[in-house]
């Protein structure tokens, strides 16, 4: 099954949303915008051709404006701040659902290495910090028939930013146990995660966990093609409006292609091959001259992190 990332589906689901287009209530239905929009067509809408939507009502809505569609040029600042996990435990049906602890700590681990690459890679874009914190957000939903949307997700983030007073320097991280649907991000339909900003201003990335007994390697491909995916469209893309490129979409997933960056446990470029003891990976993050491509050439994903005064990926003690 394809693998793919859905924050493009959910932009175009919010732009639906919109006031003056109006098309999906504001109110998300559980089963997620793609129960009212065909994936099909939302996952692309600021792409297709008017005649191929096929949807009278929907070419109707958006005949005067279109989503903002990808772009090389940036038209907001990156993001500089923290990256907080949050220990979510999801309530359904009586039964309690988590990512196990020993889990979540290994994907902390990873994205305190993951980070530094991942920052400068993004810095071809622009200045930006990534800052891990060390230790997490515990945070208890209750959800209904063991499924949940983005709506549900972006206000759950309000939710603990007020109760921290996070503002929009703090990213916060969801992994999604398995049993569990986020209907944004079906796992069933090959999606990994994606990225967005909740009505408050605070960006998130989520990710769906495909098994336990995470691993630093992840040679099961459990977590962290995704997580690294995610935490690098939001450093460049922070607002999720469109008005900054996707930067790993056209290296892995949605354009079907599988461009990989491995490192040493120092973090050292070993290669775009996983390399005999490689101690973790990234996904790709295109270039600036190849973002615009679908897909990106290998060359432009599969290259040694470009080293840069804006890099700052550290650990917050």
């Amino acid at each position: 099954m394809p693998l793919s990332c859905s924050s493009r589906l959910v932009k175009n689901g919010r732009f639906l949303q919109s006031p003056e287009i109006a098309f999906i209530p504001p109110v998300e239905p559980l089963d997620g915008f793609s129960s009212l929009v065909p994936v099909s067509i939302l996952s692309r809408l600021e792409l297709l051709p008017l005649e191929q939507i096929g949807d009278e009502r929907l070419v109707q809505a958006i005949s005067r404006k279109r989503p903002p569609s990808a772009q090389v040029k940036l038209a907001s600042p990156l993001f500089s701040g923290t990256l907080r996990f949050v220990q979510a435990t999801f309530a359904s049906s009586g039964t309690n659902l988590a990512v196990p602890d020993a889990d979540l700590n290994v994907a902390m681990t990873y994205a305190s290495l993951a980070i530094v690459p991942i920052s400068e890679y993004c810095s071809q874009y622009g200045p930006n910090s990534l800052v891990l914190a060390n230790t997490n957000v515990p945070f208890k939903a209750s959800i209904t028939k063991r499924k949940f949307n983005d709506g549900t997700l972006s206000g759950w983030v309000d939710e603990i930013a007020k109760a921290n007073v996070y503002g929009s320097d703090t990213c916060l991280v969801f992994l999604s146990p398995q049993g569990i649907v986020n209907t944004d991000a079906d796992p069933a339909q090959g999606v990994l995660g994606y990225h967005s900003v909740s009505s408050s201003g605070v960006p998130y990335a989520f990710v769906n966990v495909m098994g336990d007994g995470l691993t630093m390697d992840d040679k099961r491909g459990y977590y962290a093609l995704a997580l690294s995916h995610e935490i690098a469209e939001m450093t460049v893309d922070p607002l999720a409006n469109g008005s900054n490129p996707e930067v790993s979409d056209e290296c892995a997933g949605n354009c079907n292609v599988d461009y990989r960056n491995y490192f040493d446990a120092g973090k050292n470029w070993l290669g775009g091959n996983p390399t005999p003891g490689y101690y973790f990976f990234i996904d790709g993050i295109a270039t600036p001259a190849s973002v615009t491509q679908c897909p990106a050439p290998a060359s432009s994903c599969s290259y040694p992190p470009p080293k840069s005064r804006n890099l700052s990926g550290t650990v917050q003690r």
